[in-house]
């Protein structure tokens, strides 16, 4: 991510690793129950969750890719035009 700041990009990552992992462990956690107990309508509404925040979290990191493309774009765009004035 050229342009981007570091940080953001840093914060970003591990904000997404992060949420990856909690949906890792409760997709375990809730496995785990199923094959022990049966599906209970809790069980099977947290894995509905769990997989509506995988989905969502496949979105935002689309979104994150796109925008820091555009991004990337915009700063190379007004590097060209200081170059051009200089």
């Amino acid at each position: 991510m050229t342009g981007v700041n570091p940080t953001v990009s840093n914060r970003l990552k591990a904000a997404e690793d992060r949420l990856t992992r909690a949906i890792a462990r409760l997709e375990t956690v809730l496995e785990k129950r199923t094959d022990a107990a049966g599906v209970s309508p809790v069980d099977a509404e947290l894995l509905a969750q769990a997989q509506g925040l995988q989905a969502e979290n496949a979105s935002l990191r689309e979104l994150v890719d796109d925008t820091a493309a555009r991004l990337d774009g915009t700063i190379a765009k007004f590097k060209s035009k200081l170059a051009g004035q200089g």
